[in-house]
Protein backbone atom coordinates (compact mmCIF):
# COMPACT_ATOMS: atom_id res chain seq x y z
CA UNK A 1 0.00 0.00 0.00
CA UNK A 2 1.80 3.42 -1.45
CA UNK A 3 2.35 6.07 0.77
CA UNK A 4 3.94 9.62 0.45
CA UNK A 5 7.16 10.19 2.07
CA UNK A 6 6.82 11.31 5.45
CA UNK A 7 3.41 10.28 6.54
CA UNK A 8 4.03 8.75 9.99
CA UNK A 9 1.50 9.75 12.23
CA UNK A 10 2.35 10.44 16.04
CA UNK A 11 -0.58 8.57 18.28
CA UNK A 12 -1.84 8.56 21.82
CA UNK A 13 -4.11 5.39 21.33
CA UNK A 14 -6.33 3.25 19.07
CA UNK A 15 -9.43 1.56 20.24
CA UNK A 16 -11.76 -0.71 17.70
CA UNK A 17 -15.09 -1.70 18.26
CA UNK A 18 -16.10 1.94 19.76
CA UNK A 19 -19.82 3.15 20.04
CA UNK A 20 -19.81 6.57 22.08
CA UNK A 21 -17.85 8.72 19.76
CA UNK A 22 -20.55 8.42 16.79
CA UNK A 23 -22.97 6.50 14.95
CA UNK A 24 -23.04 2.77 14.78
CA UNK A 25 -19.71 0.62 16.12
CA UNK A 26 -16.54 2.17 15.01
CA UNK A 27 -12.72 2.69 14.83
CA UNK A 28 -11.60 5.13 17.01
CA UNK A 29 -8.03 7.11 16.46
CA UNK A 30 -6.25 9.64 19.21
CA UNK A 31 -3.72 11.76 17.88
CA UNK A 32 -0.72 13.08 19.98
CA UNK A 33 0.04 16.86 20.63
CA UNK A 34 -2.16 19.65 21.07
CA UNK A 35 -0.98 23.04 21.18
CA UNK A 36 -4.09 24.21 23.29
CA UNK A 37 -4.49 23.98 27.21
CA UNK A 38 -8.12 24.10 28.05
CA UNK A 39 -8.44 23.97 31.32
CA UNK A 40 -10.55 20.73 32.34
CA UNK A 41 -8.89 18.58 29.53
CA UNK A 42 -10.67 15.38 29.77
CA UNK A 43 -6.74 14.00 28.16
CA UNK A 44 -3.79 15.95 29.11
CA UNK A 45 -1.47 13.77 28.82
CA UNK A 46 -2.39 13.47 25.26
CA UNK A 47 -0.99 17.57 24.35
CA UNK A 48 3.17 16.51 24.46
CA UNK A 49 4.32 16.73 21.24
CA UNK A 50 6.78 14.18 21.62
CA UNK A 51 4.37 11.90 23.38
CA UNK A 52 2.79 8.86 22.21
CA UNK A 53 4.18 6.93 19.57
CA UNK A 54 4.47 6.20 15.97
CA UNK A 55 2.47 4.95 13.20
CA UNK A 56 2.92 5.55 9.37
CA UNK A 57 -0.34 6.14 7.73
CA UNK A 58 -0.36 2.97 5.38
CA UNK A 59 -0.28 0.73 8.79
CA UNK A 60 -3.46 2.82 10.02
CA UNK A 61 -5.55 2.73 6.98
CA UNK A 62 -4.83 -1.28 7.02
CA UNK A 63 -5.90 -1.57 10.80
CA UNK A 64 -8.73 0.26 9.74
CA UNK A 65 -9.63 -1.59 6.99
CA UNK A 66 -9.15 -4.66 9.16
CA UNK A 67 -11.45 -3.88 11.42
CA UNK A 68 -14.49 -3.98 9.44
CA UNK A 69 -16.04 -0.70 11.01
CA UNK A 70 -18.45 1.43 9.32
CA UNK A 71 -16.92 4.77 10.50
CA UNK A 72 -13.63 6.33 11.70
CA UNK A 73 -13.73 8.48 14.19
CA UNK A 74 -10.70 10.61 15.23
CA UNK A 75 -10.12 13.11 18.41
CA UNK A 76 -6.78 13.98 20.01
CA UNK A 77 -4.50 15.46 20.81
CA UNK A 78 -5.25 17.93 18.10
CA UNK A 79 -5.68 16.20 14.67
CA UNK A 80 -5.31 18.61 12.62
CA UNK A 81 -1.73 19.29 13.59
CA UNK A 82 -1.09 16.49 11.57
CA UNK A 83 -3.29 16.68 8.72
CA UNK A 84 -1.29 15.70 5.99
CA UNK A 85 -0.46 11.92 7.33
CA UNK A 86 -4.65 11.52 8.60
CA UNK A 87 -5.30 12.75 5.35
CA UNK A 88 -2.96 10.06 3.66
CA UNK A 89 -4.11 7.74 5.74
CA UNK A 90 -7.98 7.79 5.30
CA UNK A 91 -7.56 8.66 1.32
CA UNK A 92 -5.52 4.67 1.62
CA UNK A 93 -9.14 3.31 3.43
CA UNK A 94 -11.58 4.90 0.97
CA UNK A 95 -9.89 3.39 -1.96
CA UNK A 96 -10.47 -0.12 -0.50
CA UNK A 97 -13.91 0.97 0.62
CA UNK A 98 -16.44 3.21 2.16
CA UNK A 99 -15.74 4.45 5.00
CA UNK A 100 -17.72 7.47 7.32
CA UNK A 101 -15.22 10.07 9.01
CA UNK A 102 -15.91 12.21 12.25
CA UNK A 103 -13.38 14.57 13.63
CA UNK A 104 -13.17 16.33 16.86
CA UNK A 105 -10.98 19.86 16.40
CA UNK A 106 -10.63 22.29 18.92
CA UNK A 107 -10.52 24.69 16.39
CA UNK A 108 -13.42 26.35 14.52
CA UNK A 109 -14.47 25.39 10.83
CA UNK A 110 -13.77 29.30 10.17
CA UNK A 111 -10.75 28.79 11.99
CA UNK A 112 -9.35 26.08 10.01
CA UNK A 113 -10.87 27.07 6.69
CA UNK A 114 -8.39 30.45 7.26
CA UNK A 115 -5.30 28.28 7.58
CA UNK A 116 -5.45 27.94 3.57
CA UNK A 117 -3.30 24.71 4.18
CA UNK A 118 -3.73 22.33 1.52
CA UNK A 119 -3.54 19.46 3.94
CA UNK A 120 -5.89 20.61 6.56
CA UNK A 121 -8.61 21.47 3.54
CA UNK A 122 -8.01 18.42 2.03
CA UNK A 123 -8.82 16.47 5.62
CA UNK A 124 -11.80 18.67 6.03
CA UNK A 125 -13.17 17.76 2.40
CA UNK A 126 -12.95 13.91 3.02
CA UNK A 127 -14.54 14.37 6.32
CA UNK A 128 -18.05 13.69 7.12
CA UNK A 129 -19.09 15.08 10.18
CA UNK A 130 -16.68 17.52 12.29
CA UNK A 131 -16.85 18.53 15.74
CA UNK A 132 -15.59 21.68 16.02
CA UNK A 133 -14.62 24.16 19.08
CA UNK A 134 -11.99 24.79 22.13
CA UNK A 135 -13.23 22.80 25.36
CA UNK A 136 -14.24 25.39 27.75
CA UNK A 137 -14.88 23.95 31.07
CA UNK A 138 -17.47 26.28 32.39
CA UNK A 139 -19.83 25.26 29.82
CA UNK A 140 -19.93 21.46 30.30
CA UNK A 141 -23.56 20.35 30.47
CA UNK A 142 -22.97 16.86 30.85
CA UNK A 143 -24.70 16.44 27.30
CA UNK A 144 -23.83 14.11 24.77
CA UNK A 145 -21.16 13.21 21.95
CA UNK A 146 -19.36 16.77 22.43
CA UNK A 147 -17.15 18.49 25.66
CA UNK A 148 -19.05 21.87 25.95
CA UNK A 149 -22.21 23.24 24.82
CA UNK A 150 -20.14 26.17 22.55
CA UNK A 151 -18.62 23.13 20.36
CA UNK A 152 -20.94 21.89 17.29
CA UNK A 153 -21.72 19.25 15.52
CA UNK A 154 -21.35 20.29 10.97
CA UNK A 155 -22.40 17.60 9.18
CA UNK A 156 -19.96 18.35 6.18
CA UNK A 157 -22.09 15.59 3.86
CA UNK A 158 -24.92 14.29 4.50
CA UNK A 159 -23.77 10.74 5.19
CA UNK A 160 -23.89 12.09 9.23
CA UNK A 161 -26.54 15.19 8.59
CA UNK A 162 -29.52 13.13 10.91
CA UNK A 163 -27.03 12.05 13.80
CA UNK A 164 -25.27 15.72 14.10
CA UNK A 165 -28.78 16.87 15.00
CA UNK A 166 -28.40 14.60 18.16
CA UNK A 167 -25.13 15.58 19.53
CA UNK A 168 -26.07 18.05 22.85
CA UNK A 169 -29.83 16.53 23.34
CA UNK A 170 -29.37 14.41 25.66
CA UNK A 171 -26.90 12.69 28.80
CA UNK A 172 -23.45 12.03 28.12
CA UNK A 173 -22.49 8.49 27.54
CA UNK A 174 -19.30 6.26 27.55
CA UNK A 175 -18.18 3.06 27.92
CA UNK A 176 -15.25 1.21 29.54
CA UNK A 177 -12.50 -0.97 27.76
CA UNK A 178 -10.43 -3.39 30.14
CA UNK A 179 -7.28 -3.71 29.14
CA UNK A 180 -4.47 -6.23 31.21
CA UNK A 181 -2.83 -3.19 33.22
CA UNK A 182 -5.67 -0.29 32.58
CA UNK A 183 -9.61 0.66 32.19
CA UNK A 184 -9.84 2.97 29.59
CA UNK A 185 -12.93 5.39 29.19
CA UNK A 186 -14.06 5.98 25.84
CA UNK A 187 -16.71 8.41 24.65
CA UNK A 188 -17.34 11.67 26.61
CA UNK A 189 -18.06 11.25 30.53
CA UNK A 190 -20.20 13.97 32.64
CA UNK A 191 -17.88 16.32 34.30
CA UNK A 192 -18.60 14.40 37.97
CA UNK A 193 -18.45 11.30 36.47
CA UNK A 194 -14.94 11.96 35.02
CA UNK A 195 -13.49 13.59 38.32
CA UNK A 196 -14.91 10.31 40.57
CA UNK A 197 -12.89 7.97 38.71
CA UNK A 198 -10.40 10.01 38.92
CA UNK A 199 -10.25 9.02 42.39
CA UNK A 200 -10.39 5.72 42.28
CA UNK A 201 -7.85 3.46 42.60
CA UNK A 202 -8.15 0.20 39.84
Amino acid sequence: MPEKEGCVLRLHGVRDGVTKLGAGVRYAVWTQGCKKRCRGCMTPESRDMNGGYEMSASELARNIISSGREGVTISGGEPFLQARALASAIELVKKERDIGVIIYTGYTLEELCATGDSYVLRLLEICDLLVDGEYIDELNDGMNLRGSSNQRALALTERYAQSAAEYGTKKAEFELFWGAEKISIVGIPPKDMLERFKNIEF
